[in-house]
């Protein structure tokens, strides 16, 4: 039996002036050395010459179609046929522990080849010569028949139970995955939902503040305005109220909202400005304008998006 040096690494405590860390410390170790697989040598072999005549066999395809439709489109015409039978190549390999799903693929891949070679024996037939037509579409047939005795090989042979119990294992996972989707989508519509909601409650609460506004047909003074804003007064320090001394403030909010319901009812700045004064005839002129130029130009912007 034959042996190689396998070089490992463990941890060993080294002690420099009283400190101790754990340092990196290779080591050999003489481990038996394990035989090549030849089998796997062999079948990675012969998959490496089935995969070169493949290849002879897409170029020959591929051209022998292309001049067949006349070239130029042609060839990409030719091309999808060896694409195709390629892709359900891969199909049959990955479906080698599920003998239903393998059946698809091979069937249609067969397909694909039988109409490779009728096309590259009719374009050999069309250039009089019935050699190159029998041996080019034999270079398909013969790959195709190669690549089948090579899945033959890879193909796991499972008893009906085993059968029965994989098949049982992936529709777990496949449930699994099933309800992780729908759960996902689920949660998307929530979101969704939620967030429907939330701008349906926002619309609803503008509303009611625009109806509360429009209600009311009583002019509405500026000491009324103020009264919204005296629990925001109430909650300032005790001491800031006795220290300062502040000025009459207009009422921004409230300006704002008449002046949205004005000009969202078609009203001009100067109506606008009117009609606001007529219900708050203790604001000031110039603060009215302001608002009503300020409330027109967010609109405005809001149009725009």
């Amino acid at each position: 039996m034959k042996f190689v040096e396998e070089i490992r690494h463990r941890l060993v405590d080294r002690t420099i002036d009283g400190t101790t860390n754990q340092v990196s410390e290779p080591y050999s170790v003489r481990m038996p050395k394990l035989p090549r697989d030849k089998d796997t040598i062999a079948l990675v072999g012969v998959s490496g010459l089935v995969l070169a005549l493949t290849l002879v066999a897409i170029v020959w395809s591929t051209v022998s179609i292309g001049q067949l439709l006349g070239g130029g489109v042609g060839y990409a015409a030719g091309a999808v046929f060896d694409i195709a039978w390629l892709s359900v190549l891969v199909l049959e390999y990955l479906a080698r522990f599920d003998p239903k799903k393998q059946e698809l693929p091979r069937k249609v891949g067969l397909g694909l080849v039988l109409v490779a070679a009728a096309a590259i024996f009719l374009h050999g037939m069309e250039i009089g010569s019935w050699e190159m037509a029998a041996v080019g579409a034999a270079v398909s047939l013969v790959s195709k028949a190669l690549w089948w005795a090579v899945f033959k090989h890879v193909d796991k042979e499972l008893s009906p139970a085993d059968s029965q119990w994989v098949a049982a294992e992936m529709s777990k996972a496949n449930a699994k995955l099933a309800i992780a989707s729908a759960r996902r989508q689920a949660a998307k519509a929530e979101v969704h939902a939620r967030l429907e909601l939330l701008a349906a409650e926002r619309d609803l609460n503008e509303l009611a503040g625009l109806d509360h506004f429009r209600g009311s047909g009583n002019v509405i003074t500026a000491e009324q305005v103020r009264e919204h804003e005296e629990p925001s007064r109430l909650r300032e320090p005790a001491l800031n109220r006795a220290n300062t001394v502040r000025e009459p403030s207009e009422p921004e909010a409230n300006l704002s909202h008449l002046a949205r319901i004005e000009l969202t009812a078609g009203a001009s700045k100067q109506e606008a400005v009117e009609a606001i004064l007529a219900k708050v005839p203790d604001a000031k002129q110039a603060s009215v304008e302001a608002t009503v130029r300020r409330e027109r130009s967010k609109l405005d912007r809001a149009a725009y998006r």
